[in-house]
């Protein structure tokens, strides 16, 4: 799974934030074969 460090990179590859968790976001981006989930980690 792919994770990213500040929303902006999510952002910018694409992904649409759609959730949170406890520690951040969760993120999607549709592809040809369903949607690709990632993680936002954000590090306080």
């Amino acid at each position: 799974m792919l994770i990213f460090h500040s929303i902006a990179d999510a952002l910018q590859a694409g992904y649409h934030i759609y959730d949170r968790t406890k520690t951040g976001y969760l993120a999607r981006i549709r592809t040809d074969r369903g949607w690709a989930l990632a993680l936002v980690e954000l590090v306080a």
